[in-house]
């Protein structure tokens, strides 16, 4: 392991208040051999590179969103391993890196990725926003086992891995909406290349909330991204990563009352061919756990409204003069409406029960909750969008 090259790869797209202090803890690493590739776009022109770190490689891009600032800086790095490192965590201890590769040489050649344990530092800077993604992609992650950990994701946060990997993979998709859908597939193409994913008992990095985790604004950025990135693993592999079709899916029936209201008909058309779009999605009800059709439950609760609704209660519940017909095509879009909105309060408590069980988030629990709704319904946009724009992936 002592004549191993390891590559430290740090992309820096926003996020580079840290940067420095991270250059320098990797630079202060006792592992023999290694170098150090920051990938960056513009915000290059305003960073201090530290001096005397050893070798320091700096590959600007013009293209600078973060899954191209990736992709570019692992294909460069040279090193038998290659660590990505987010610039805004940082190497805890002189020993970090060899504690890192270390399973790669204990634990066989099955070892595709190691993954750093994760500290967050300060969790009142990341307020309720940073609480509510977190819930979503929880970006701290220990390992208290006497040896490392078997894991399901890789973080994108400080993941090591071997190169023979990378390279039977393809390295990542640079064209990815986003970092997340980046981590989900590799992920994926780590699993079904048969490489296995560690989380390290030994290597830790100290996690300080980056930007792009504070404030409402970077919040409802972040639902668009998520569901972007739902929309383009769904394409990829047919996988709902966060069942945003469902969220899009309630967000077009919500969008029928204030269209009922200026022409029902065309309200009630559109109904019938969101439900045949809903027959085909697959969901999990929020109160019984079954598996089941989203048209299943809103055709229920239609029945139920026509078949309970009694003949000497229209009058008093919709007036003397409404049609029939007219009552049915109300009770129709409030069917819809009603059990899509149950599906976002599911996702939305949810998340609140996530914050909840965060050091602190009693306060925070429920305007967790109530800032979900418009959020999830959010990712229900982002999987839209992501549906209409169908990204190339760049190589």
């Amino acid at each position: 392991m002592k004549d191993m090259l390891v590559s430290v790869v740090i992309p820096v797209a926003h996020d580079a208040d840290t940067f420095d202090r991270c250059v320098e803890a990797v630079g202060q690493q006792a592992f023999p051999r290694k170098e150090i590739i920051v990938v960056c776009d513009a915000a290059c022109g305003a960073m201090r590179l530290p001096e005397g770190i050893g070798e320091l490689r700096v590959i600007r891009e013009r293209q600078g969103d973060l899954p191209r600032l990736i992709d570019v800086g692992m294909r460069a790095a040279r090193g038998q391993v290659k660590v990505l490192l987010m610039p805004y965590c940082i190497p805890v201890g002189a020993d970090w890196l060899t504690e890192l590769v270390k399973p790669f040489e204990d634990d066989g050649e099955q070892v595709g990725v190691v993954v750093s344990q994760c500290i967050t530092e300060d969790r009142r800077r990341a307020g309720l926003s940073g609480r509510l993604l977190d819930s979503v992609e929880p970006a701290e992650r220990r390992n208290d086992q006497s040896g490392p950990a078997p894991q399901e994701l890789v973080s994108h946060l400080c993941d090591a891995y071997r190169a023979g990997l990378l390279a039977d993979i393809g390295y990542f998709d640079g064209g990815s909406p986003s970092a997340t859908a980046q981590a989900v597939s590799t992920s994926i193409k780590v699993a079904d290349a048969g490489y296995s994913i560690l989380l390290s008992d030994a290597a830790a990095v100290s996690y300080n909330v980056p930007k792009s985790r504070r404030g409402a604004v970077a919040a409802l950025r972040k639902a668009l991204e998520y569901g972007r990135s739902d929309a383009l693993l769904d394409r990829l592999y047919e996988l709902h990563w966060l069942n945003a079709g469902v969220l899009a899916a309630a967000l077009f029936s919500l969008l029928l009352l204030p269209i009922g209201a200026v022409n029902l008909p065309a309200a009630t058309i559109l109904s019938g061919a969101l439900f045949a779009w809903a027959a085909f999605l697959s969901l999990r009800l929020p109160v019984i756990g079954w598996e089941c059709p989203l048209a299943l439950l809103n055709f229920a609760a239609f029945v139920a409204a026509i078949l309970y609704v009694r003949d000497d209660w229209r009058p008093e519940l919709f007036g003397k003069h409404v049609h029939p017909a007219v009552i049915r095509q109300w009770c129709w879009l409030a069917a819809m409406a009603g059990s899509d909105l149950l599906l976002v309060g599911k996702a939305s408590l949810v998340s609140a029960l996530r914050v909840l069980r965060q050091p602190g988030g009693a306060l925070y629990a429920v305007p967790a909750f109530l800032v979900g709704l418009p959020y999830w319904l959010l990712t229900g946009v982002g999987y839209l969008y992501g549906l209409l724009a169908r990204e190339p992936r760049r190589r």
